[in-house]
């Protein structure tokens, strides 16, 4: 994991000013460096103060030009203990008012020791593992389930223990205990399968490159290849699950590519594997919303999905944006917001998902919330995409940025009747956006949900559209979703009945 460090944002100096001159922002700059933005600032601020809004430019959307499918966005309960009340899980995975709607949990798969108890030697209700409850909320809210495995079982390691730094420490699974460890992953589906959870993905390992004082262990890129291919895939094959497998899941996008290499360029191995997953701890955010690319890499297989599965910030590491202590305010939100938008409209992620769901007692950001009446703006950033933007949805062409310091991004669902679009404004200033969708049903209104510094996740008064256009003020520092339904197609009329024939 990386340490975070400063950014510099010189070039986007006028936005930031106009945020510590207003006192909503934390500050970025030094003090000669917050003066030089502030006269800076000035001369951007005089010249739009008769208008009061900055004027619109339009935001095109195209309904019949598709890109990726979503598969949902979420956070993870691993390392809790055991499941969430029902009172947070209606809260992280209900769709009602107030609720966040996330459609993917990550769990942790049993690894019978302290943090994942549970022996997979056998199809059991322990291998099953602590989190039972959580998985069955997420599914009845029309959510996935997607697992982790932190480390092998003590038994399988190359040290005897979980931990991967113990005893001779370097812990990975023996080679000689390739075939019983994929029996065990089989296993633990099963296990949830004969509970009545499907389990949609699991992941070949947690961090594989990173050696930990508590559950993890090391892997080579060769060595994920070799065990996908000879084991883990040919097993899951012979069993019929079609629980998808994904890889590596390294700390960081750039230890991924590596990690990944060998089986992605490997036939005899993605054929078994789904997509490939990496976490977000290397993030590089400038200005407001400039977020480093992590795309695809080049010469990887297609049709692949590609996950972010894990996102926070630590203390001593994560993203470069990161701050001490537990954030809850709109410009922690927004620098989240960024890289979401990044990863999800320009990179081409098919899911996106922070750390945890809770964090007890924080001194840091692993979580959306410290358990407790402290929800951090964060959560509901990423519930302006869950709730809305629901698995199986598919992200439609838009214009990105349409105006400076505006992000725009948009979705459909299968039946192609329910639109959602979704505007961030990173500037210190309402914005008038036009949107405009082609090649679409007729659609009357939308609905906007708005988070801000004062709004979370709150409905607004319906929107017209006309000719399918629109335009809204979006608020200062703020992401809006908008929501519309498309009228179904008219159905076929039915065929004739009692028809006779006639010679002529």
């Amino acid at each position: 994991m990386q340490k975070f460090t400063g950014i510099s944002a010189f070039s986007y100096a006028a936005t930031w000013a106009a945020r510590d001159l207003t006192g909503t922002s934390k500050t970025r700059f030094s003090a000669h460096g917050r003066l030089l933005a502030a006269g800076v600032a000035v001369a951007f601020i005089l010249v739009p103060l008769g208008s009061g809004v900055a004027q619109a430019q339009t935001a095109t959307l195209n309904w019949t030009n598709t890109h990726q499918v979503i598969d949902g966005f979420g956070a993870s309960d691993a390392f809790q203990g055991g499941s969430m009340s029902a009172a947070n899980q209606a809260f992280f995975f209900g769709t009602g008012s107030g609720q966040l709607g996330l459609s993917i949990l990550r769990v942790e798969v049993s690894d019978d020791a302290g943090s994942a108890p549970g022996d997979c030697s056998s199809v059991s209700t322990s291998c099953a593992g602590a989190y039972v409850s959580d998985m069955t909320a997420v599914i009845a809210n029309g959510g996935r389930v997607y697992a982790s495995p932190w480390a092998p079982p003590a038994k399988y390691t190359t040290n005897g223990s979980v931990d991967c730094s113990a005893g001779g420490g370097s812990g990975a699974l023996a080679t000689s205990n390739y075939a019983a460890y994929a029996t065990w992953l089989a296993n633990f589906v099963q296990s949830l399968k004969s509970g009545g959870i499907n389990l949609y993905a699991i992941s070949v390992q947690n961090e594989p490159d990173m050696c930990m004082s508590y559950d993890s262990a090391v892997w080579s890129s060769s060595q994920l290849d070799t065990f996908v291919k000879s084991n883990l895939g040919p097993t899951f094959a012979s069993q019929g699950l079609s629980t998808l497998i994904l890889l590596p899941e390294a700390s960081n996008y750039s230890a991924t590519t590596n990690l990944g290499s060998t089986c992605a360029t490997d036939s005899s191995c993605n054929q078994y594997v789904a997509g490939f997953n990496w976490h977000e701890y290397q993030a590089s955010l400038s200005g407001t919303n400039t977020v480093a690319a992590d795309s695809y890499p080049s010469g990887w297989p297609t049709g692949k999905k590609f996950w972010e599965t894990e996102a926070s910030c630590g203390n001593g590491f994560g993203p470069n944006f990161c701050e001490s202590g537990f954030n809850t305010d709109i410009n922690d939100a927004l620098d989240w917001a960024a890289v979401i938008d990044q990863r999800i409209a320009v990179d081409g992620a098919n899911a996106w998902l922070y750390w945890w769901f809770i964090e007890s007692n924080p001194s840091d950001d692993e979580g959306l919330t410290d358990g407790g009446s402290n929800i951090a703006k964060r959560a509901y950033i990423l519930g302006q995409y869950s709730k809305f933007v629901r698995p199986g949805y598919s992200r439609i062409d838009a214009t990105h940025q349409p105006q400076s310091g505006v992000s725009v991004s948009a979705y459909k669902n299968s039946g192609a009747t329910a639109l959602v679009i979704i505007a961030t404004n990173y500037t210190s200033s309402a914005v008038s956006q036009q949107f405009s969708l082609t090649n679409a049903p007729a659609f009357s209104t939308v609905t906007p949900t708005t988070t801000s510094a004062s709004l979370s996740l709150a409905q607004q008064a319906n929107v017209s559209v006309s000719n399918n256009s629109f335009t809204y003020t979006l608020p200062a520092n703020s992401i809006t979703t908008f929501v519309s339904s498309a009228p179904a197609p008219p159905a076929a009329p039915p065929a004739p009945t009692n028809l006779t024939s006639k010679a002529i």
